[in-house]
This record gives structure tokens, C-alpha cells and sequence, in this order.
């Protein structure tokens, strides 16, 4: 059994993704690939609009698997809160205070058990893949991530998403 979709920890992360899921997609839009057919427009507009596809353009993925559990919590808060902090204007998501957003953060990450063969666990580390609140804090910190990537792309003009 992992997280019980009716347990404290689940609705703090319902209520923590509807706050935040709609203001981190509306600022990672340009950066990210709706679908398939929203990447083919993308390529479709830089290869025939801007015309700069090339023999030579690499394409590249990166994929990573164990994602979920790869850092520590409190890494993983403070990428958050960083992000908050640098695109919100009144340092508010939803009417929701970002010290607020912190300590529900807080309170959902650190409160996490899951039971298996009869022994209670708590998740040490990254977040349950069984809520939509991870997809949208995995977004967030792999956002983080690209600033490197970005740096190097942006001076060369190329396509990128994610």
C-alpha cells in the first residue's frame, strides 16, 4: 500500500497542486512541450519559419529514473521556494503566502508513510509517484535543473523543451 489517496498528506498535496500546478505551468509554458503535436509545431516553426534546422542539429533526451527519490527533502523545498520566490510578484501563489506554500511543503514531504508487508515506512526522500503534486514539484526542480542547459542554448538559438 503506498500514500492513501484519503490521508492527511493526500489532501495537503491535492490542495498544495491546485495552487500550484496553474502558476508554475503558466511560467514554464515557453520551456515545455504540451504534447507531441505542440513539440512537431515548435520544430515545424524552427525549422521552416527560422529556418534553422540544420544537418548538423543533435537532438537529444534525458531521461531519468529514479527521479522521485532522487534528492533530499529539504533540497528539493528550498528549489521550490527559490522558484517561488523569483517569478511570483507579491510573493503569493493563489492568495497563499510562499511561507505558507513552505511549511504545507513541509508538512506534506516529511509526513509521507507507506505500509508494506505490515512494517510502516516514511519516504526519506523525493516524493510519492502516485500524486499529481510530485509531477508538478519534479517540474518545478527539473526547471532548476535547466538554467545550465539554457545558458548553453540560448547562446547558440536553439530549440529546446522539455
Amino acid at each position: 500500500m503506498i500514500v492513501s489517496q484519503h490521508s492527511v498528506t493526500s489532501n495537503i498535496a491535492k490542495y498544495i497542486n491546485q495552487c500550484l500546478r496553474p502558476f508554475a505551468d503558466n511560467k514554464m509554458k515557453a520551456l515545455t512541450f504540451r504534447d507531441e503535436a505542440d513539440f512537431m509545431q515548435k520544430l515545424n516553426y524552427y525549422a521552416y519559419n527560422e529556418h534553422r534546422l540544420t544537418p548538423t542539429t543533435f537532438f537529444c533526451t534525458i531521461k531519468i529514473t529514479n527521479f522521485y527519490t532522487l534528492d533530499d527533502h529539504q533540497t528539493m523545498i528550498d528549489t521550490i521556494i527559490s522558484f517561488l520566490r523569483d517569478h511570483s510578484v507579491n510573493n503569493k501563489i493563489d492568495r497563499i503566502s510562499i511561507m505558507t506554500m513552505k511549511n504545507l511543503l513541509q508538512l506534506f514531504l516529511y509526513n509521507n508513510v507507506f505500509c508494506y508487508h505490515n512494517i510502516i515506512y516514511t519516504i526519506d526522500k523525493g516524493s510519492p509517484n502516485t500524486m499529481a503534486l510530485s509531477d508538478t514539484l519534479s517540474n518545478i526542480y527539473l526547471f532548476d535543473w535547466q538554467k545550465m542547459i539554457l545558458k548553453e542554448v540560448g547562446r547558440k538559438y536553439e530549440l529546446f523543451g522539455r
